[in-house]
């Protein structure tokens, strides 16, 4: 049984998200690295994901003019119109692969709310093996205390159970474990820790920042690792 963002969210984990510190001094994608180099995981995909908004329009024709004003403003991306109800609901994207490898996309929702519009926008950045340059890259464009970051890999397998290596990934997070899930072959674990920047309260109102799935290949000599701050938001 896979997990997604849905699975968290049915425990109501997404009950706040906020920053640690107001200044960012590091970036949360690089201490994912570390913990996945600290545990002999061979980075296969990342990705970090940030949401907000654009701003608000007074009718119809202001939200359409701001938007072609954005993706003026935009031009390196390729755009394309995903839904248009019209007077209701418009969703656009925009996708370019960047210097460093990085696959971006920009979504753009337009949404009525009473008399006027939303403007919403997703920023994603993908990619690889984890680079020092995509890292700068990733520190200089995403905001830690607003992003959610997910690192995805592979390890060999032990004689340990699984419960065990993903008590060690808590432990070398120096983190506490909140929430955990186990099967015979896949852990889930809910943390905190104090190296991130970002937080969440679960529905218990007790702090996390840390999700690490754990899930044994069919052969069992390897390990799918999945870490994410503050929550993971791939399948796993």
């Amino acid at each position: 049984m896979k997990m997604t963002i849905a699975f968290i969210l049915s425990f109501g984990i997404l009950a706040g998200f906020f920053s640690n510190n107001e200044v960012v001094e590091k970036n949360d994608l690089e201490d994912i690295k570390k913990l996945a180099d600290q545990n002999d995981v061979e980075i296969i995909s990342w990705m970090a994901l940030s949401r907000g908004k654009i701003g608000q329009a007074n009718d119809a024709k202001d939200m359409l003019n701001q938007v072609e004003v954005f993706m003026k403003n935009s031009d390196s991306y390729s755009w394309e119109t995903l839904l248009e109800e019209k007077d209701s609901h418009y969703v656009w994207t925009g996708q370019k692969l960047n210097e460093q490898g990085i696959s971006e996309s920009i979504k753009l929702k337009a949404y009525k709310m009473g008399e006027k519009y939303e403007i919403a926008i997703t920023n994603e950045a993908k990619g690889n093996q984890l680079t020092v340059d995509q890292l700068e890259w990733v520190s200089k464009h995403f905001n830690d205390s607003k992003t959610f970051y997910t690192v995805s890999g592979v390890m060999e397998s032990t004689e340990i159970q699984l419960d065990e290596v993903a008590s060690k990934f808590v432990s070398d997070a120096q983190a506490k474990t909140v929430e955990q899930l186990k099967e015979r072959s896949f852990v889930s674990v809910s943390a905190y820790t104090t190296i991130f920047d970002s937080e969440l309260l679960t529905a218990k109102q007790e702090k996390m920042n840390l999700q690490i799935g754990l899930r044994m290949g069919e052969d069992r000599t390897k390990i799918d690792v999945t870490i994410g701050t503050p929550i993971i938001t791939t399948e796993y």
